[in-house]
């Protein structure tokens, strides 16, 4: 297991929780497949399920000295593995499967099941996948896995075709409350509603917004619809927002993705988001399409692709593709 993962409460999937363990203490299966959006709480599910397992179906595996050995990395029974390095490549390789078959075709220390969480399973590369493929096609006796799946079109189908699959449906509003008054120190109502609405019902991505100060980073943002005097500050202020490159492109990717889509869907007919606006949203939206009718507006969502794959490809400079892109609405 290469990082330390904390034992969470399950908030919001109980019966899908309850669901897994009647079908794998019955049948069996050893392949799964956890499928859902991006930060809805995949990871945290797949260690309890791993936990059950590991403690061979054990109802009160909570309590075994087995796992809390698990979370403190202290038992071969589990392996999880992601990227190598997700902060730059975003990929995980053919090296990173052949070496976890090689080390898996042995058994573990002691006579419990064994488990492979393999997170972002669909950053695996083609030829990863491959690997992958051969490896479950005939498993070790005793030897679970558990895929976790953020698009389903990334992954062979083959490989579908032998996972038990999960689906997570999106949270509540109250069930991501009660995620993030357990997971952040901010108790401020207002702060927590915009961070729901922001990450539109992903405890995850509100985290991840927290952390990078999204919200302050979307108010700028924001005003330099408005305010063209702002946008270079605005540009400037992004590469700055966090030490790291990838969290920086995420977070103007996810916010100027969020403002064009919602100007879309504002167009058809407001009442599909009016209630989950946040901020200044929609005086800045009105302006938006004042100036923009949708063709443009799709066009200006392939321009922002095009500029964001220069920056992830070729290294491209942020500050210089967001000050370009924000210019053209002025």
């Amino acid at each position: 297991m290469n990082k330390e993962i904390t034992l969470k409460n399950n908030i919001g999937y109980e019966n899908l929780e309850s669901q897994f363990q009647k079908i794998v203490s019955l049948r069996k299966n050893q392949t799964w497949m956890l499928v859902g959006r991006k930060g809805i709480g995949k990871r945290t599910l797949s260690m309890r399920f791993a936990a059950f397992v590991i403690n061979n179906f054990n109802s009160k595996w909570k309590e075994t000295s087995l796992t809390h050995e698990l979370f403190k990395k202290e038992t071969d029974n589990l392996f999880y593995i992601t990227s190598l390095d997700e902060k730059v490549s975003g990929k995980i390789s053919k090296e990173q499967i052949d070496n976890l078959s090689s080390k898996f075709r042995f058994h573990s220390s002691n006579a419990n099941n064994r488990v492979i969480i393999i997170d972002k399973f669909n950053w695996l590369t083609m030829n990863a996948m491959n690997s992958m493929l051969k490896f479950l096609e005939e498993p070790p006796k005793g030897l679970y896995f558990f895929l976790i799946v953020d698009e389903l079109t990334n992954v062979l189908p083959t490989i579908q075709s032998r996972s038990q699959k999960l689906f997570f449906q999106n949270h509540s509003f109250e069930s991501c409350k009660k995620i993030l008054y357990e997971n952040t120190q901010s108790k401020q109502k207002e702060e927590i509603e915009n961070l729901i609405k922001l990450s539109n019902f992903s405890p995850g991505i509100s985290l991840e917004i927290l952390t990078s100060s999204g919200i302050e980073l979307y108010i700028d943002l924001l005003e330099t619809f408005l305010k063209k005097e702002k946008i270079q500050n605005c540009s400037k202020k992004i590469i700055s927002n966090t030490k790291n490159q990838i969290t920086n492109i995420w977070i103007v990717e996810f916010l100027l993705k969020r403002l064009l889509s919602n100007c879309l869907k504002y167009s058809i007919n407001d009442k599909l988001i009016i209630n989950n606006l946040i901020l200044n949203e929609k005086e800045i939206i009105i302006h938006i399409l004042n100036i923009k009718n949708i063709n443009e507006l799709l066009e200006l969502l392939d321009d922002l692709n095009y500029r964001l794959t220069r920056v992830k490809t070729f290294n491209s400079s942020l500050e210089f593709e967001v000050f370009q892109f924000l210019n053209r609405f002025h």
